[in-house]
């Protein structure tokens, strides 16, 4: 299977006309079932599948079939209005952080500060914000005062497309939003670094370090 496996598996569902399971995507591309279910699963996780429940043919468990989501004609409208947000990738980026502090102040409003006198692990503030903002977080690694963060970039995955400094902005902010709020003792302590994976993946990390150790 050459190119990008999801990609080849959502274009079997699109010209399919009808749900398909893992085991005849397995058999037109050649592969394992268990490698065609994990593609299927992963296009599911980023709402450019939707799985059904079909009538088994037998006696036994019902078997689950695979569908794409149809989506609207309006990337390209999108990406138009996204690129009016700034004059330069480094004014859209601005934008994505103001716009990223928003968001997080919406979605953590009922979130609780911490005791004044607590001084909150700053990895553990970022992951359980992430989280709640609809991020998939796999890694969390702290040393020396450095945090890293390891996660997807699932909500933004439509945004980061064509406007990737944009996505990097937003994550940026709603961080800085999630340490500042969580209590005074951590407010302009730490410095966000947003670190893209070098293949285009989905992975983002996250560095959190110390405002002094940003030059």
């Amino acid at each position: 299977m050459s190119g990008d496996p999801r990609t080849t598996v959502l274009g079997i569902l699109r010209m399919a006309e009808e749900p398909v399971t893992a085991a005849q995507v397995a058999q037109q591309l050649g592969v394992h079932v268990t490698t065609a279910r994990f593609h299927l699963r992963n296009l599911v996780d980023d709402g450019k599948a939707a799985s059904v429940v079909l009538r088994s043919e037998s006696a036994g468990r019902p078997r689950t079939g695979y569908v794409a989501v149809n989506e609207l004609a309006v990337d390209n409208l999108l990406s138009i209005l996204l690129g009016h947000l700034g004059g330069s990738p480094e004014e859209r980026e601005q934008t994505g952080v103001l716009a990223g502090r928003q968001w997080a102040a919406k979605v953590l409003a009922g979130t609780a500060p911490a005791d004044p006198a607590m001084f909150p692990d700053p990895a553990t503030v970022t992951a359980d914000a992430l989280r709640a903002l609809g991020f998939k977080v796999s890694n969390v690694l702290s040393a020396f005062g450095t945090h890293e963060i390891t996660m997807c970039s699932c909500p933004l995955r439509q945004v980061g497309t064509s406007h990737p400094e944009i996505a990097r902005g937003i994550a940026r902010g709603a961080v800085e939003y999630a340490i500042e709020s969580s209590s005074p003792a951590l407010a302009g302590q730490y410095g966000v670094h947003v670190i893209p994976a070098p293949d285009g993946d989905c992975e983002i990390t996250l560095r959190l370090a110390r405002s002094a150790a940003f030059n």
